[in-house]
């Protein structure tokens, strides 16, 4: 398929996610119970959601095997899938995306070889995370899959660097009570391993005195905000940030 169908495919599929009114689990509860499993919580939008995610895969994988090399590879979930592809030309020379909406830490390992590591890349860009704190997955679960997507890039490429963007803040309170927690051991993550880098975007993009995203960088839809999702304006930033890191 042509790069511009696969554009189409995944922007059909980043538009269902990011419009899509899920719910969003609140850890701080006293009701809530984490879960520690693949998938989604609603079993039906799991059905659905899958179907999607392995055309991407598919759409992924195909492209790959017609490309052979990338120098540098973004992946993740609709945070990375969203980047303006203009964005990512001017300043990242021979860069694949390979970010798919609405993907989760398990997904992304159980992709990882077919749609990233057989480009061999020189360098990975990683954000993952957000879907599974949306979800409310549990956290010690969460950081054990973030530790194997490493162990397998280091293994299969031990020469290619690793760049970990945290969590960004968005306008959910839910997410923004928990993606410190979890940045925080990612920056822990990449302290441990030799070429691998952390990235935390907050102190650029939040509030000044409260732990939201800066009203002016969050998506916005025919005049609502979205909760968890960032605006053109808020990818120039972050990619500025990530160009001083990729060398």
């Amino acid at each position: 398929m042509k790069v511009l169908g696969i554009c189409v495919f995944l922007f059909s599929l980043i538009s269902c996610s990011v419009f899509q009114r899920r719910t969003i689990y609140d850890y701080y509860n006293p009701d809530f119970k984490c879960v520690d499993k693949v998938g989604i919580r609603d079993s039906d939008e799991w059905e659905k959601y899958q179907k999607l995610y392995l055309e991407a895969v598919s759409l992924y994988t195909t492209e790959n095997g017609k490309l052979k090399k990338a120098n540098i590879v973004f992946v993740g979930n609709s945070l990375i899938a969203a980047i303006p592809p203009d964005l990512i030309q001017a300043d990242f020379s021979g860069s694949v995306n390979r970010g798919i909406a609405g993907d989760m830490t398990e997904l992304l390992l159980g992709r990882l070889d077919s749609t990233v590591l057989n480009l061999k890349p020189s360098t990975i860009i990683l954000e993952i995370g957000g879907n599974d704190i949306r979800d409310g997955k549990c956290l010690d679960y969460i950081e054990g899959i973030h530790r194997l997507l490493i162990q397998k890039i280091k293994t299969s490429l031990p020469n290619t660097k690793i760049l970990i963007l945290g969590i960004p803040p968005v306008l959910s309170r839910n997410v923004n009570s928990v993606s410190p927690i979890v940045n925080a051991w990612l920056l822990r993550i990449a302290n441990e391993s030799q070429n691998v880098q952390f990235l935390d975007i907050w102190p650029e993009f939040r509030q000044k005195g409260i732990p939201f995203i800066r009203e002016e960088l969050a998506f916005s839809y025919d005049g609502k905000k979205d909760p968890i999702h960032i605006n053109r304006d808020a990818y120039i930033i972050w990619l500025r940030k990530i160009k001083s890191l990729v060398r």
